[in-house]
């Protein structure tokens, strides 16, 4: 018993000192995409996850950062909106602290307090809604049809009241520009993805390019905004609880001591 407890005292206190690293850096608001992972029984989910991860690849190229298959959406230490199987809750950030984390954050605009509290209130609508695993192979489906950018095809969406993650995190975002920011009825109906940078795209898609749908939102397209306005900033990486970018000098030190490997290692996935 005093070694199970010694065991989950190392743990904790493992969590408690990611949470401070990620903390430092991290503002209400911001993105957070993570690898998922899932049990061996959760078939329809890892087909889900591993069809993404392959269809932003394609989309966005090997070189770009395809791997992270989750989209969250952090407020504060006890509330990030997470989308995922069976429903939508408020996930503390003891639950992901470990686990491999990219935090992007807003660049068309610095959300001040009043925009943070009609983001959460766009987050706790979507509170307690159901996952839907079947918008996450609809969004592979469109892309491999070659609807990378609109929505046409609804094989497996189960309704509007259940989305995927990246899809939600989208929702709030333009439940913000609905709410506060969109002064008049002619402007555009998103704010997000709306423009393509042509030195990203082949020249024909960006001729008829119209505006990435909301239910076309992937989490890879968080972390490649530079293929559409920049409408979004890689704040950090975290692998492990461990600060790998920027690189700080605690994680420097841990390196040098042996206690961190393979960190420094260039991962555009």
């Amino acid at each position: 018993m005093a070694m199970l407890q010694y065991f989950k005292n190392r743990k904790k206190n493992k969590k408690e000192k990611a949470c401070k690293r990620i903390l430092k850096l991290i503002k209400p608001g911001d993105v957070v995409n993570q690898k998922t992972p899932y049990k061996p029984y959760q078939i329809l989910l890892a087909t889900g996850i591993h069809a993404i991860r392959k269809y932003q690849r394609r989309l966005f190229g090997k070189e770009a950062t395809w791997i992270h298959d989750h989209c969250m959406m952090f407020f504060d230490r006890a509330f990030t909106l997470s989308l995922e199987p069976p429903k939508t809750i408020k996930k503390p950030l003891e639950k992901y602290c470990l686990n491999d984390i990219s935090i992007y954050r807003l660049t068309k605009k610095t959300l001040n307090k009043q925009d943070i509290d009609v983001l959460r209130e766009g987050a706790e609508e979507l509170v307690g809604t159901v996952y839907d695993v079947g918008q996450l192979l609809d969004i592979a489906i469109n892309g491999l049809l070659g609807y990378e950018h609109t929505f046409k095809i609804k094989i497996f969406d189960f309704g509007k009241k259940k989305k995927v993650c990246s899809v939600g995190v989208r929702s709030v975002f333009e439940y913000l520009y609905q709410k506060k920011i969109k002064k008049t009825d002619n402007e555009e109906e998103t704010w997000l993805f709306n423009t393509i940078n042509p030195r990203k795209w082949p020249e024909d898609l960006v001729k008829k390019y119209q505006g990435t749908d909301v239910d076309a939102t992937t989490p890879a397209h968080f972390a490649n905004s530079d293929y559409f306005d920049n409408e979004f900033k890689l704040i950090a990486r975290f692998h492990k609880g461990v600060q790998i970018y920027p690189l700080s000098i605690e994680t420097v030190g841990m390196r040098l001591w042996g206690k961190v490997k393979g960190v420094f290692r260039k991962d555009k996935r």
